[in-house]
């Protein structure tokens, strides 16, 4: 018998939560099912967690997410007795009457308890489980407490922040005891505070990353660097933990220390070494701001040669509708730069975006060159001009000259 669970579920949720180890990951997840086969409902709540997506896990984690076969399997858990899985389904919001129905529990408090008394004993993942119980208030429903209870606004609202104030304590034992996960909850208290009840303490939120980043947990030492690098304006340190974060599988890390290369303050600048920072991020495949970093840089010829389909093949990949992504993707298309000319898609992309030069640019060549739509050179060069000192639409205007009579011409 383990310690808090069985011996094979404290093994899991170690290699599960206590590391971003992926091979670990997998060995935990064939243990888990092994022992869920054989009647095991822990086993099967923990590996519902596995193919709930990365809020339950870490972001690079290796399991495909999975809600059919999540809610499956925390079904069993629940029938089998896992207070655990109770628990994981009221905070899901997946503990239907059915699920109430067949739960070996009297009632949510039960399960509570037990989970609670683990948490007393030492587990940081049911220290963690409890923690979240009072800051989502699901301890208002686990209790059996209601408003109307209550003399008053005041006093229902105080006795709710007295609930949320007692996750604190419970976040901080499981952040301290290697439940990596708790400090998502433990940060957003402090940096976003709790509507109406509890205020924000931002510089405490700080404190919490860097405790994180100094126990190298990889999700903390990226947050911790991104702070530093964007919002206490400190690239050299923030270079020293986004680095750390990137050798232990936090991929998101490269482009904080891409961004730090291309900048060039805290270091030499070196695009070509950003450029290659940026793409061991996008081609993970969701990082949507390196794909558009890399656009940009193909598209200009930043650390590596002009190569326009290259710049497409990442903008395309860019899934935010960031307006420079318009602007580049627009220009191609409707010029033919690197991919076959497609001048309806290029206009609609470059309307879309803001006014920028690239938007001024395309337009300007769209109108003066007649590019499907119908030539008229002086509302092209007027577009043109707009864009200002962009070296395309310089060179563009040496084209076109005004006659005698006031029209504009080519030269």
């Amino acid at each position: 018998m383990g310690k808090y669970f069985n011996d094979v579920v404290d093994k899991a949720i170690e290699d599960l939560y206590y590391c971003c180890d992926n091979d670990r990951a997998k060995a935990a997840a064939d243990a888990l099912l092994l022992a869920a086969k054989d009647g095991d409902g822990d086993a099967c709540y923990f590996l519902s967690r596995c193919f709930s997506g990365s809020c339950y896990s870490w972001e690079y984690h290796p399991f495909t997410e999975n809600e059919a076969a999540a809610y499956a399997m925390i079904h069993q858990a629940i029938s089998l007795g896992s207070a655990a899985a109770v628990l994981g389904a009221l905070r899901m919001d997946m503990l239907t009457p059915q699920l109430r129905e067949i739960m070996p529990f009297d009632s949510i408090e039960e399960a509570w308890e037990e989970i609670h008394e683990k948490a007393e004993n030492g587990c940081p993942f049911c220290q963690y489980m409890i923690g979240n119980t009072y800051y989502f208030l699901d301890i208002i429903e686990i209790e059996n407490r209601r408003e109307s209870e209550f003399e008053s606004q005041k006093e229902w609202d105080a006795w709710r922040r007295q609930k949320m104030e007692q996750s604190i304590s419970w976040f901080e034992k499981a952040f301290s005891g290697g439940m990596i996960l708790a400090g998502r909850n433990y940060c957003h208290y402090y940096e976003y505070g709790r509507g109406d009840l509890i205020s924000p303490e931002p510089e405490k939120a700080v404190e919490i990353m860097r405790q994180g980043a100094q126990r190298e947990y990889p999700e903390w030492m990226h947050a911790f660097a991104e702070h530093l690098a964007y919002t206490a304006d400190n690239p050299k340190e923030a270079l020293f933990w986004a680095l750390k974060a990137a050798q232990a599988g936090h991929l998101w890390s490269w482009h904080i220390v891409a961004d730090i290369y291309w900048d060039g303050k805290a270091v030499e600048q070196d695009l070509t070494y950003a450029r290659e920072c940026y793409e061991k991020t996008a081609n993970y495949g969701n990082d949507s701001y390196a794909c558009r970093q890399l656009g940009i840089m193909y598209f200009h010829g930043c650390g590596t040669a002009v190569d326009y389909a290259r710049a497409i093949q990442w903008l395309e990949k860019d899934e935010e509708p960031e307006y420079v992504k318009y602007d580049l993707l627009g220009i191609c298309y409707l010029l033919g730069y690197g991919c076959q000319q497609e001048p309806a898609r290029g206009k609609v992309l470059l309307e879309r975006s803001k006014n920028s030069c690239y938007k001024n640019y395309g337009l300007g060549m769209m109108y003066a060159e007649g590019i499907g739509v119908q030539e008229d050179i002086e509302k092209g060069v007027e577009y043109l001009k707009a864009a200002g000192n962009y070296g395309p639409a310089i060179e563009a205007l040496k084209h076109y000259k005004k006659s005698l009579f006031g029209v504009w011409r080519r030269k």
